[in-house]
């Protein structure tokens, strides 16, 4: 995370903005400086033009934009050049935040070279990174002076590689290693929040994150992603700050943003977690820690006893929410009166390792032990704040989770997001500019602007260049039985998906919304997608979703099985990706807890949750499937769709309606009965 900001900067005078839409306007015209770079290759887009206009209108007049720029607008130079344009000019800074890496990547490497290019004037553009993205060469120093002490034997060779590293890296950064440390070894060299001694550090001058600030300081463009800009917005409520006084803020993949913040205004604590930050204290077998570095008994005493209440209190827990009979998530609808003395017994922990702190003498061993005191104190917080239910207005559930290891996890976030963000990001002297390919439903924005609370600020849709009727079909089959009839469906459902894939020489997305449909219907169709010369590959088999989208690319027919993370963020362009099956119209489970508590809260105030929640959601997360498919002004393909609801039930329509203005063909073949 970036380092609190100067408090006199943040106080500084707002200046007023100068006109800039001219200069915008004459940017993007046919004959304009974009037009006359050759190495650009431009192509007029007037739905870009009028995109930049009000962007740069918004940032003139000071006020907020949200404004829905479908695939193929070119959107990030449409609010990249009026904000740098502002920003040169009355040399303020201007963050942009993402919800995906590829998006950044694109930014840093594509379009702010290319703007850099044709301006002509130089500006200074930096992607900012969370601290623990970065070696701390004191940390460093102290693992290796206390490896044995700390690590296993496998670990000391770790950490051997990171010290023959760092003499070579240029930023310090974990990207940029040839080699991925296991998470506990990086946690040990890592910047740490509250074991950080700025200019005291003896590296201080050498230091890979204070060097990263100081470019961040100085950078015209700050580019970021939505955590650390959520992170930052729910530290400015507590008075600091971790990103730069910014001016103008873009934020681009915006249909995220309901869900990001909601993380970072409530709790998530994990048992492994908690067990992690005792480990590095004491390990369980005694025999490796800060703690027998230090040769502290009494203190690691404390430590075991810690681990004693804390398996107490998450059987406890467990024993509560039974999990086996009631599902892996159970809602806590009030306060639990489960006795535990964990919060006590972690302040008691908490206060030993001050007593420790103060009298040492050894400023390395100051800086581990007060980072090790600040994550016992919020672990202690949020345990009372999760048992006494502390933050109003929130949905508080136990989930078991883990693929490998089942742990449960204590969870909390806010039932209505808009009202907090209304008061935190909106009511500022910032201009706000949210923009994403799907924000509307029934082409409106209201829906999304009052989600995140932004109701009346300005909204607006520019379209999208492609030629949607040329470029695909979408095929509905008529006779496909209800997703409520279980069995019925997945046999149709797989003889749909063989007879489709086929059409497209595979080169397919099955997009689901269900994991175990997902499996039951890759194990009903893998055999003759193989035997037909198909690669198939499916989330559930373990390979991360990155791989699985670079091999799909690289096959020249793949078949891809996909849940929730494949229906948005995945590009894939050319004919690797011809064919799109949409399996069932993408509601969210009714019992989810965030999901029932919203919808609850819709019924208490008398509205009807399923067309206020349940149907505009699904609507934004269905586009966000169909949008898969085209992704080029070459691109080409069909998009399938084999829930029959969206022809038998009155919400169908306006499934229908959401979708381009494209051939729609209803497919008489039979189907499994």
């Amino acid at each position: 995370m970036i380092a609190p900001f100067n408090e006199d900067e943040s106080d500084a005078e707002v200046p007023v903005r100068p006109e800039i839409r001219d200069e915008v306007n004459a940017f993007f015209a046919p004959g304009g400086p974009l037009a006359s770079d050759a190495a650009f290759g431009y192509e007029p887009r007037p739905q870009q033009a009028e995109m930049a206009g009000l962007v740069a209108q918004a940032i003139e007049q000071g006020t907020h934009l949200a404004v829905e720029a479908g695939t193929g607008v070119g959107k990030s130079l449409a609010y990249l050049v009026p904000a740098l344009k502002a920003a040169l000019q009355l040399n303020i800074q201007v963050v942009v935040s993402t919800y995906t890496i590829s998006l950044q990547e694109q930014l840093m490497k594509k379009d702010l070279p290319l703007i850099q290019r044709i301006l002509g004037k130089p500006f200074k553009a930096v992607l900012a990174k969370g601290r623990s993205n970065y070696l701390c060469l004191r940390r460093l120093s102290r693992a290796k002076r206390m490896e044995r002490d700390l690590f296993r034997p496998e670990d000391m060779l770790e950490i051997e590689r990171i010290e023959a590293w760092s003499d070579q890296t240029p930023d310090g950064s974990l990207q940029g290693m040839d080699f991925q440390p296991s998470p506990e070894v990086w946690s040990s060299v890592q910047v740490e929040a509250g074991n950080c001694m700025w200019q005291r550090c003896p590296e201080y001058q050498r230091c890979f994150y204070m060097q990263a600030r100081k470019e961040i300081r100085n950078a015209h463009l700050v580019v970021v992603n939505h955590s650390l800009f959520f992170a930052d917005l729910a530290l400015k409520g507590q008075g600091a700050t971790l990103l730069p006084d910014y001016r103008i803020a873009l934020l681009d993949e915006a249909h995220q943003l309901e869900n990001v913040a909601s993380q970072h205004l409530g709790i998530r604590l994990s048992q492994a977690g908690v067990e992690y930050w005792l480990r590095r204290l004491y390990s369980p077998d005694g025999s490796r820690g800060l703690l027998v570095a230090l040769r502290q008994g009494r203190a690691a005493q404390y430590v075991t006893d810690i681990r004693f209440a804390l398996q107490e209190f998450i059987a406890e827990l467990e024993t509560w929410a039974q999990y086996d009979t009631l599902g892996a998530t159970r809602v806590v609808p009030a306060p639990l009166g489960i006795p535990t003395t964990l919060p006590q017994r972690i302040a008691a922990l908490t206060e030993e390792l001050r007593i420790i702190h103060d009298e040492s003498d050894n400023i390395d061993v100051r800086a581990e032990l007060s980072a090790a005191r600040r994550r016992g104190a919020e672990i202690r917080m949020m345990i009372d704040t999760f048992l006494n239910q502390g933050l109003e207005d929130q949905v508080y559930w136990l989930a078991r989770e883990g693929s490998r290891r089942k742990q449960t996890v204590l969870h909390s976030a806010p039932i209505e997001v808009g009202p907090h963000l209304q008061r935190m990001l909106f009511p500022t002297d910032r201009s706000i500019v949210m923009t994403s390919a799907t924000l509307a439903v029934n082409n409106s924005l209201d829906y999304f602007t009052k989600r995140i609370g932004a109701e009346g600020i300005p909204a607006a849709s520019v379209g999208s260049p492609f030629d949607y009727p040329r470029q695909m079909t979408v095929h509905i089959p008529k006779n496909m039985p209800d997703p409520g009839a279980g069995e019925a469906y997945l046999a149709a459902s797989a003889e749909a998906v063989v007879r489709y894939t086929e059409r497209s020489r595979a080169r397919a997305f099955i997009l689901c919304t269900n994991a175990k449909f997902m499996r039951d219907l890759h194990a009903r169709t893998v055999r003759p997608l193989t035997d037909a010369g198909y690669a198939v590959m499916a989330q559930h088999e373990g390979l991360p979703r990155h791989a699985m989208v670079e091999r799909f690319k690289e096959e020249p027919a793949g078949v891809l099985f996909g849940l929730d993370s494949f229906w948005m963020g995945v590009d894939v362009r050319g004919e690797a990706l011809s064919n799109v099956i949409i399996t069932r119209l993408p509601f969210a489970v009714p019992d989810e807890p965030v999901v029932k508590a919203r919808m609850d809260r819709i019924t208490e105030r008398g509205g009807d949750p399923f067309k206020e929640y349940s149907l505009p959601e699904a609507i934004l997360k269905f586009r966000q499937g169909v949008g898969r498919l085209i992704r080029s002004a070459t691109d080409t393909g069909i998009v399938v769709i084999l829930d029959p609801r969206i022809h038998t039930k009155w919400y169908g329509r306006y499934f229908l309606r959401s979708l381009p203005d494209v051939p729609v063909i209803w497919d008489e073949e039979t189907t499994a009965p």
